[in-house]
């Protein structure tokens, strides 16, 4: 389907233009990122990389220049009769049908003309065919200059007409050629004119397919756009010429690219050109892969003997336009060099286990984008102007051709450089499959070695990296094996397809081509249309996002804070009388008629040192039994008594709990609990502040007397086993609550007393229960992220809207305040604390309501509580020891890849392995199930790492939640570990007893039994199959850690119990009951200056990581070595005491020098590094000596977790521009002497504390 092309009207060359332009921006923009030195990989590799990117861009760029100026020349109104000379050539073993069948169809042309067939054979029957047919038949002794001489043996023997057509001998022309050509020349300065060169048998091969592809876009908007820029290419066929303008120059130029050549000449002597857009004659394209070869090879060889031998000479008389464009045109054939570049990146980068660029896929993507969408929207908008609607598309058969022509590229260039001479290759005409094989060799060997190094490199090194060039590498070989396929395959030769599928599915095929061409057609006209704002949507959204995206990481980073898993609890205390105590039958009843059931039912019970019953068993029990928890409101009703020592001095009820005056009453107190064995809230001294109770005594002391006696009864009661109590710590009032909080270890939930007293209030209107909390809410994050209760919630009874209040708290509760993980109703008529001052008609404020139901939303999830199998006792033959005693390390390195800045090549896991190795570090704790796995455990192997197989990965993450997933977990367990016990290094299989990181308590009790009961069967089938590798069951270090072992050492065969220590408060009490009780330990996780300090060396110990971590949004600082993989001080130390080198030490330290003075945003200020060295403090500038200075700032989150960090500059002295919310940054300081191979850190806050005198 012919187009019918018109040049652009103002407005689509405005769009033309403007969608370049924004292509150039792309460009530009992906060039500023790929540059980013932090981003280069292996040099070499990314030297090659860069030739080939800026190869494409330049290639890229040009294509776009000649896009630019389409124009459609004007056919002149005055014409002028010319005579023509139509000559075309034969060549020995062309065949002889196919020139008589163009030598036919010149006769047919209608304007008058002489006909010339220049014979390189003096072929005798084409002779008598000339003489039948009044052809000049012209021939030659000698065959200098090839076709060029050919035509000037014509040309200057015979040929005398003012214009001269040059035909290929298979082109077959329009009769009416002449009559569209000829107008041009009447003006005299036009050489020659140029036309369109068509094909006839794309159709016929794969091949003949491609290579026409190849010309769609040349001769269509690109030959137009040098229309106007006066720098029209001459093609070798279907080119007429003015016999002057020839003459002019010595006739048709030689060489193997005569055509270009003679163009150029002309363009020298100041002649101009034209190109006609129309097929007026069609040829044939090649149609296997060797014909295919021999004209790209000659091509090749041609065009650069013009760049550096004929260029050169014409250069200064050429116009601007035609440097640019005789200069760059052939560099075309230079992709030959490119291709095989992009063959070797793969191969190298998998065979060496390098890599040649390691930026964010993310980011790349971001800024490739518009480049990649500004290439396809240019492209489909500019085939607008080619010659033939169905040459429109991408022409993926064409590319792939040309990127299995690389080789003979590359000869081309070869042959150019040693001057080494090819004969002229005359275009094979004839569909002859007769290939010589010997040219798919460079094709196989480039598939062969690209297969050969993904095999290798995936062997090697498995990583994500590995698997995108093992990607690449694949993508090359398929593209090259195609190449084999078209050398050895006739494809489509004969209409294989039509002469051997029935009617019928050649039907549905032509229907479904029709289709498609008319959906691309569709495609085509709405992408035209909507070319230049989606191009502009694109590149403005990519932007908008990578800058987004930069932001992310730095200057609007979100950090993702670890969810612990929690469930909703609604509650109730309702007294039956003034007594604390509560009637179970009433609560029944509230139930039912409010449609309400309630997960925990509040009591008060005061301190009775006589008191036989410590807890109110029976009640206990039936709250358990309707699927409730028990809370206990604790209160000490204590009297404040003098010490008989000290009589003018009076003991608080704290200072005598922590001095151990009720440790016996405590202690049954815990042993009742334990018993119970069920969970418990127990709100001890609750409204510690408050000073209407005897146990809140204001002093200057109280916080830490109460801190102290809150501990001591903490310990008193886990140590007898209450492991199932949840302390629950109850401030009154928001301020100041966070100098009364013990610390995370010795508090499970977070207390408070939210109330409306409504008309009571002391501006005796109702309180919104928003306000009311608010201001705990914006205190409590300062100091704690437990799950908060309130515990003591409700709105008088007494002239207010309580309803209401209660509705809206409500909607609060379920929109807002995610901390907030129990509401338990005061719902007493029994409350005589009528606030002070105000007048209350009855002897008890009445709390009651019949309103609760508002709160079913808030915990309206059912629990389905965990059955344990109960009185389950395993027992198995003999504990497995460890072959060596481990002296590990955590190795977390590279886990959640995708945000993880560190890679674990070959290259990496080989210099930490060999580090470990000479440090005295002898196993990794190892999280598997991650992509880095195949590389740890064979590198570990190679260089005598033991390792502790880590199982949490391939674990449930909520037991209750996956039970019906538990049998596909255990299986894949045992088959890992089927796996894993070939691996001789493999020295212990790690699993995970969930923890309070991860759950709130009472959650985590279930969760804790389901997993247990699961452990017991996984671990039995473990044994049952004679595994001689540790079973290792770690669990936080706490309070109640001792207990929890006790019970499960019954239930499961585990071999070590492995203590993951945050800090020490329970670790040597832990410890000694191991040993006592006979269990095995393993510290599994603790800092490396913690274990070396708490001397425990009897004990299995690994350090609780090696390196620094460093994510897309989180750091962390507990690592031996540094982020860029240098030691730390903590690294020098745990060497000294682990391996048999003894390190110096240095006692050289290092500090920060901050500004005296308040800071202002965006101001500048100075920090100075400071060393202290033998005994005084030198500024790092005074320092002779060479240190080396990294300044580094830190960004972190509103409880000072590290987020990310940005590097600053690296002399003794920093000037800082100071950001905005400075109290969210720390800056880092990193030293190294020149003779350690250590470094020194120190990391402050950017200002220095404003103290002031009181």
């Amino acid at each position: 389907m012919r187009n019918k092309i018109k040049a652009p009207t103002k407005n689509e060359d405005r769009i033309i233009k403007f969608l370049i332009l924004l292509g150039i921006v792309s460009i530009l923009n992906f060039i500023f990122f790929f540059l980013n030195e932090e981003y280069w990989g292996n040099l070499f590799l990314f030297g090659l990389l860069l030739i080939s990117l800026f190869y494409g861009i330049l290639k890229k760029l040009y294509l776009w220049y000649n896009y630019s100026n389409i124009s459609i020349p004007k056919i002149p109104e005055k014409k002028k009769e010319f005579t023509v000379d139509v000559l075309t050539t034969y060549f020995p073993g062309e065949p002889r049908q196919m020139i008589i069948t163009t030598l036919e169809a010149i006769l047919k042309i209608k304007y008058p003309h002489e006909t010339y067939l220049c014979d390189e054979a003096n072929d005798l029957y084409l002779k008598k065919f000339c003489l039948e047919n009044g052809i000049h038949h012209v021939t030659r002794n000698n065959r200098k200059d090839a076709k060029a001489g050919n035509i000037n043996n014509a040309l200057e023997k015979v040929a005398t007409g003012e214009i001269a057509v040059i035909l290929d001998p298979d082109h077959i022309p329009d009769p009416d050629f002449l009559d569209t050509v000829l107008p041009y020349f009447t003006d005299p300065k036009i050489a020659f004119v140029q036309t369109v060169q068509g094909y006839y048998n794309i159709k016929e091969t794969l091949v003949a397919r491609g290579a026409a592809e190849q010309t769609f876009q040349f001769y269509g908007p690109m030959m137009m756009t040098l229309n106007s820029y006066k720098s029209v290419n001459a093609i070798g066929a279907n080119c007429v010429f003015r016999r002057s303008a020839l003459d002019s120059i010595g006739g048709h130029a030689p060489g193997l690219c005569e055509d270009m050549h003679t163009a150029m000449q002309l363009y020298a002597k100041g002649w101009q050109a034209v190109y006609l857009p129309e097929v007026l004659a069609q040829g044939l394209a090649p149609s296997n892969l060797t014909s295919y070869f021999k004209q790209q090879l000659k091509w090749a060889r041609g065009t650069f003997e013009l760049l550096f031998k004929v260029y050169p000479k014409l250069y200064i008389d050429f116009s601007l336009r035609q440097k640019v464009h005789f200069g760059i045109l052939p560099l075309h054939y230079l992709s030959g060099v490119i291709y095989l570049i992009n063959f070797l990146i793969p191969i190298i980068s998998l065979l060496f286990s390098v890599t040649p660029w390691k930026g964010n896929v993310i980011d790349f993507a971001l800024v490739l984008l518009p480049v990649v969408i500004s290439s396809i929207l240019i492209r489909t908008f500019i085939q607008k102007w080619v010659i033939n609607k169905k040459e429109r598309g991408f022409h993926l058969i064409g590319g792939l051709l040309e990127i299995n022509t690389w080789w003979i590229y590359i000869l081309g260039l070869f042959y150019t450089i040693i001057d080494k001479n090819i004969p002229y290759l005359p275009t094979p005409k004839e569909n002859e499959f007769a290939t010589n094989l010997k040219i798919i060799i460079p094709n196989s060997i480039v598939a062969f070695l690209s297969l050969f190094a993904v095999y290798i490199g995936l062997m090697r090194d498995f990583t994500p990296f590995t698997l995108v060039m093992a990607g690449f590498a694949i993508f090359n070989a398929i593209i090259m094996l195609l190449g084999v396929y078209l050398t050895i395959k006739t494809t489509n030769e004969n209409n294989i397809l039509k002469n051997n599928l029935n009617q019928e599915i050649l039907t549905d095929l032509n229907i479904f081509r029709s289709k498609l061409f008319k959906t691309g057609n569709s495609i085509f006209s709405i992408t035209r249309f909507a070319a230049l704002p989606l191009l502009l949507f694109i590149l403005v959204g990519s932007l908008h996002f990578k800058q987004k995206n930069d932001l992310a990481k730095w200057d609007k980073i979100s950090p993702q804070y670890h969810e612990i898993k929690k469930d909703s609890y609604l509650g109730i205390y309702h007294p039956e009388k003034d007594t604390g105590l509560v009637n179970l039958n009433q609560i029944n009843q509230i139930e039912e008629k409010q449609n309400v059931d309630f997960d925990i039912i509040s009591f008060y019970l005061g301190w009775d040192i006589g008191q036989n019953e410590l807890i109110p068993g029976q009640l206990m029990d039936s709250i358990a039994r309707k699927g409730a928890i028990p809370m206990i409101t604790w209160e000490p009703w204590l009297p404040v008594i003098s010490d008989s020592a000290r009589v003018a001095e009076k003991r608080s009820i704290f200072q005598r709990i922590s001095s151990g005056d009720y440790d016996t009453y405590i202690a049954n107190f815990g042993r009742a609990l334990a018993e119970f064995d069920k969970p418990v809230f127990l709100r001890f001294a609750h409204e510690f502040d408050n000073p209407q109770y005897p146990w809140s005594q204001t002093n200057a002391k109280h916080p830490e007397e109460f801190k102290l006696a809150w501990k001591h009864i903490y310990k008193i009661l886990k140590a007898q086993g209450a492991k199932k109590t949840m302390f629950v710590w109850n401030p009154w009032k928001a301020k100041g609550m966070g100098k009364f909080y013990p610390g995370d270890e010795y508090v499970d939930w977070v207390g408070f007393t939210i109330l409306n007293y409504g008309p009571l209030n002391m501006n005796g209107k109702s309180v919104a229960f928003e306000k009311l909390y608010q201001r705990f809410h914006d205190k409590l994050y300062w100091f704690t992220r437990k799950p908060v209760m309130l515990a003591e919630f409700g709105s008088i009874k007494h002239n207010g809207n309580q309803s209401q209040w209660l509705k809206n708290a409500a909607r609060e509760l379920k929109n807002n305040y995610n901390e907030i993980a129990a509401v338990v109703m005061f719902n007493s008529a029994f409350d005589d604390n009528i606030p002070v001052g105000k007048i209350y008609p009855k002897k008890y404020l009445d709390w009651t309501t019949d309103s609760i139901s508002y709160l079913k939303s808030f915990a309206d999830s059912k629990r389905t509580a965990f059955e344990s199998k109960k009185d389950r006792i395993v027992v198995f033959d003999e504990q497995l020891k460890f072959n060596e005693k481990p002296k590990g390390v955590r190795y977390k390195k590279g886990l959640n890849w995708k945000d993880n800045y560190y890679v674990l090549s070959r290259e990496t896991l080989l210099e930490d392995f060999k580090l470990m190795n000479e440090h005295g570090i002898n196993t990794i704790h190892y999280p598997g199930g991650n992509v880095y796995e195949r590389n740890t455990l064979k590198y570990a192997l190679d260089q005598n790492v033991n390792i502790i197989y880590d199982f949490r990965e391939l674990t449930p993450k909520y037991f209750l939640e996956d039970r019906s997933k538990l049998g596909y977990f255990e299986n894949s367990i045992l088959e890992k570990i089927e796996e894993l016990k070939t691996l001789p290094n493999i020295t212990g299989l790690s699993f995970n007893l969930p923890s309070g990181s991860n759950f709130i308590k009472p959650l985590l009790f279930e969760e804790r039994e389901a997993s247990i009961e699961w452990y017991s069967s996984v671990f039995s089938r473990i044994k049952a199959r004679n595994i001689s590798i540790p079973l290792i069951l770690d669990l936080e270090l706490n309070a109640d850690t001792r207990s929890i072992m006790k019970d499960i050492v019954k239930t499961v065969p585990i071999d070590y119990f492995g203590l993951i220590v945050k800090d020490t408060v329970f670790l040597k009490e832990t410890i000694h009951f191991a040993n006592q009780n006979k269990i095995p330990l393993i510290i599994s996780s603790i800092s490396a200056d913690i274990g070396l300090n708490m001397k425990i060396d009897d004990t299995p110990l690994i350090v609780e990581n090696w390196q620094d971590e460093r994510l897309s949004n989180k750091l962390s600082f507990d690592g031996l070595l540094d982020f860029e993989g240098r030691k730390k001080l903590n690294f020098k130390n745990l060497s000294n005491h682990w391996s048999n080198k003894k390190i110096k030490t240095n006692q050289t330290k290092i500090g920060i020098l901050k500004p005296a003075i308040s800071l202002i945003p965006s101001e500048k200020v100075s920090y100075q590094a400071m060393l202290f060295s033998n005994g005084k403090w030198f500024y790092g500038n005074k320092i002779e000596e060479d240190y080396l200075y990294e300044w580094t700032l830190i960004k972190t989150d509103t409880f000072n977790n590290p987020l990310a960090l940005k590097k600053l500059g690296n002399k003794p002295e920093l000037s800082l521009k100071i950001p905005h919310d400075y109290d969210f940054y720390r800056l880092l300081l990193t030293v190294k002497s020149p003779s350690e191979d250590f470094v020194m850190r120190s990391i402050t806050k950017l200002n220095t504390p404003l103290i002031t005198e009181k």
